[in-house]
């Protein structure tokens, strides 16, 4: 085999090993209980998460204690299914894949639902703040360009001043959706 082979083989199984649900040392540790504990404050789904740990384990010869796990599951679990915690998982932007009991669901997607709009309302801001600048960027470029077509460039650039208008209207619109779903967020939270 050649270095480059090489390489790329051992490359590929770095890529590999990076996906996995736990590392080898997890599973050769086998602290099952922590791992179900913190696969339930992520609210993973367990069939497919014990499925890639199944996986991830074969490599070196372990397989899983499922009772530890769900032992540690149903601990993370219940620490994932609160309002706090769904407001939390919203918030960053994760899905929500339907584990929780019938029992804490609802107060869960209060939450979950409230950290969506907080997530959304940022991605708007950051969104808007980032074509601002690259319009910026492409205006200043063109009226710093030398040579021909120096009215077409001004032309297009007296464009991409009105059109930041526009998106510097859209930016503010944002910030307030964003300050208003940020204090929607605090009186959820005095409420818990």
């Amino acid at each position: 085999m050649t270095m480059w082979r090489m390489f790329v083989a051992l490359a590929a199984l770095g890529l590999l090993g990076s996906c996995a649900s736990v590392s080898q040392e997890e599973c050769l540790a086998g602290n099952w209980a922590a791992i179900g504990e913190r696969d339930g404050r992520q609210g993973q789904v367990p069939a497919t998460i014990l499925a890639r740990h199944d996986s991830a384990c074969a490599r070196v010869d372990v397989t899983p204690d499922r009772s530890q796990w769900q032992q540690g599951y149903e601990r993370g679990l219940a620490q994932y299914c609160t309002p706090s915690g769904g407001l939390e998982a919203g918030r960053a932007g994760r899905p929500y894949r339907n584990v929780c009991p019938a029992s804490a669901e609802p107060r869960f997607l209060d939450g979950f639902e409230l950290g969506r709009a907080g997530h959304r309302a940022e991605e708007r801001v950051r969104s808007t703040e980032r074509e601002i600048s690259q319009l910026q960027a492409r205006r200043r470029s063109l009226l710093a360009e030398d040579g021909e077509d120096a009215d077409a460039r001004r032309r297009e650039a007296g464009l991409i001043q009105s059109e930041l208008g526009m998106l510097r209207l859209e930016l503010l619109a944002a910030r307030n959706e964003l300050a208003r779903v940020e204090r929607e967020i605090r009186r959820f939270r005095a409420g818990l």
